[in-house]
């Protein structure tokens, strides 16, 4: 009998996005008999490690980007360009004798440049093959279109979670130029896509705010809701994107509270329709594409990739697009309580096809 593949999941540590669009990849990856590692740090491996509590965690240090309180995410990030190419070199240093410890037989990357290795099998996952600048667009999205797809070469696979369709949730960032020869399009990656509503009874709420991202601005934005939160008469909760307090308390001003709910019981909330308020990141929009919930979108200052995603998505009924210093809670939840957003087409979904990565790492054992 041939052994299981040992299969190497590695989420970029940019919040926490990355590492829960990874749930349902490993969900099925290891529903096909693989024997899954995750290569994280930080929150990233304590999300992970609760949501698979017997997973082999890999220490693998992250890019650790944080954003400033007052600069824009853009100019930030430009001056921290060259730290983010020497975490990618080091990272591709590192996951040479990861491989070779561990045994492993394939890695699949999410948004980690780095982890290519030409004698095991490599995927990459990504929605922005057309990263957006926030400076002489024109110019230089060209140029980074260029880089991505410099990197994407090195894997064997691109996996964009995305639908390939006119009606998408990534827009340019995936469609309108060539995709590399390697890539493909899945369909979105949801940790709600396993979930069923549960029968039992559960917390309901008219509004819930997901707060996430790097910090400061992780806290910049929690701190900005609560300053509106609770509206009066409307049952709010919210998430604040820290991992290890899964219990729901309630506040003297009668505002929910959580640090982070696992996927089960946050689709059996979002299952009932509230209104929910969170950043334009892309894997909460994918969620919230599984769940059909109204939407407040709050991009996170400067950051080009969200800032476009929420003015796109602001286009339909049931989004709604806030930058953060021009907050208003309750005439948003005013409106969008009446509102559903639109459903995409999922018949262009396209697949993983892990059963064939499957009994391919087999073949090559």
């Amino acid at each position: 009998m041939k052994p299981a593949p040992v299969i190497l999941v590695s989420p970029l540590d940019w919040g926490l996005g990355h590492a829960t669009r990874c749930i349902p990849l490993i969900n099925r990856l290891i529903g096909y008999g693989a024997t899954v590692m995750v290569a994280a740090h930080g929150d990233t491996a304590t999300l992970l490690k609760e949501a698979f509590p017997d997973i082999t965690i890999v220490p693998f240090k992250g890019y650790n980007v944080r954003y400033h309180a007052t600069l824009p995410a853009g100019i930030k990030l430009m001056f921290s360009a060259w730290r983010i190419l020497m975490a990618i070199a080091r990272e591709h240093r590192q996951i040479k004798n990861i491989v070779q410890q561990h045994k492993v037989d394939a890695i699949i990357s999410d948004n980690r440049y780095g982890l290519w290795y030409s004698k095991v099998y490599c995927v990459f996952i990504t929605h922005q093959l057309n990263i957006i600048s926030p400076f002489l667009p024109r110019l230089i999205n060209p140029a980074l279109a260029a880089l991505v797809r410099y990197f994407v070469k090195k894997f064997d696979e691109c996996w964009i979670p995305d639908y390939q369709g006119k009606v998408n949730i990534s827009g340019k960032l995936s469609h309108g130029r060539p995709i590399p020869v390697n890539a493909r399009f899945i369909g979105p990656l949801s940790r709600f896509r396993l979930q069923n509503k549960s029968e039992s009874k559960v917390l309901s709420f008219d509004l819930v705010a997901i707060v996430s991202g790097p910090e400061p601005q992780r806290t910049i934005f929690k701190n900005r809701l609560l300053e509106q939160l609770p509206i009066p008469g409307v049952r709010s909760l919210v998430i604040s994107g820290i991992p290890g307090n899964t219990q729901i308390a309630i506040r003297e001003d009668g505002l929910y509270e959580a640090g982070h709910l696992d996927a089960e019981t946050l689709f059996n909330i979002l299952a009932s329709k509230p209104v929910v308020i969170c950043r334009a990141g892309y894997s909460t929009l994918m969620d919230i594409e599984v769940t059909g919930n109204p939407a407040l979108l709050i991009p996170t200052p400067g950051q080009t990739e969200q800032q476009y995603l929420a003015q796109r998505l602001s286009a339909y009924p049931g989004f709604i697009y806030q930058p953060q210093n021009k907050i208003s809670l309750s005439a948003a939840y005013s409106i969008l309580k009446h509102q559903l957003p639109p459903q995409f087409e999922k018949e262009e979904a396209g697949e993983m096809h892990i059963p064939e990565l499957i009994e391919r790492l087999k073949n090559r054992n």
